[in-house]
């Protein structure tokens, strides 16, 4: 099911109320304070999380054809912790088999990729893989399956508020990382020029109230399907039952 965009983001801070048909209009404070509280929260969650984060995996290597793999790739300035109540949730839906690792956020899209091909070469070594990624580490595991030929081996790929289109936000951001986020610069326009993945199912969520990807239309590529969910934010949606219904389902919708 693909969710429509319903009204677009403009500036910074866009207020939504809901119709009878529960679709975002504007002009209703109190549905935004209320998107704002849910935000602050989540970031006081993430940050309470945020240490435990960087404590041992206890992911052990197996070699065997018939594994399938969960691999969780963090956005910019995170680290795997902000994935933990969604790890949690779907182990207890029997997905067990999950591998989340810590990236330095530094240098460029192109080495951050390279740097997840090494780590799964020696920590999946078989078998099939699913990729979930939020922010920035969409746009990686972009370029580990569409540069770098890895997708052979994965079954699909789910991404959480990805600026796949570039977000004006990164206009703050002074790294090459944060030129490379840029709309319309050279970077984006190669990778959403390249072929989608092949044999990959690709779904996209978005955040109505995401202020990290502006718009937060551009959370979704030219590919796949679009989910768009109102009333979360950028971190906010990493928290949201719902999210954690609908990637279960992807990430199990043609296993092989």
């Amino acid at each position: 099911m693909v969710e429509s965009l319903g009204a677009s983001t403009q500036g910074v801070l866009v207020s939504w109320t809901r119709s009878e048909e529960g679709v975002p209009t504007d002009h209703d404070p109190a549905a935004v304070r209320r998107v704002l509280l849910r935000e602050a929260a989540a970031h006081v969650g993430h940050g309470l999380l945020f240490g435990f984060g960087y404590l041992p995996s206890r992911h052990r290597p197996e070699r065997a054809r018939d594994i399938h793999t969960v691999v969780f790739v963090h956005g910019l300035a995170a680290n795997r912790s902000g994935f933990f109540p969604l790890q949690l949730y779907l182990a207890a839906k029997g997905l067990n088999r999950q591998y989340a690792y810590n990236h330095s956020s530094a240098g460029s899209i192109e080495s951050l990729a390279i740097d997840l091909k090494q780590h799964l070469d020696r920590q999946v070594k078989g078998g099939r893989i699913s990729l979930v990624a939020h922010s920035l580490g969409g746009l990686i595991c972009r370029v580990y399956l569409q540069m770098l030929g890895e997708a052979r081996r994965v079954d699909s790929l789910v991404t959480i508020s990805t600026p796949h289109l570039g977000s004006h936000a990164s206009a703050w951001l002074p790294t090459r990382l944060g030129t490379q986020l840029r709309p319309g610069g050279p970077f984006l326009e190669h990778l959403n020029g390249l072929e989608p993945p092949e044999g990959v199912h690709c779904v996209s969520f978005g955040a109505s109230e995401d202020k990290i990807v502006l718009p937060p239309e551009h959370s979704f590529p030219a590919f796949g399907e679009h989910h768009l969910l109102h009333g979360r934010g950028h971190v906010d949606i990493l928290f949201s039952p719902r999210l954690f219904r609908l990637v279960n389902a992807a990430v199990t919708t043609g296993v092989s």
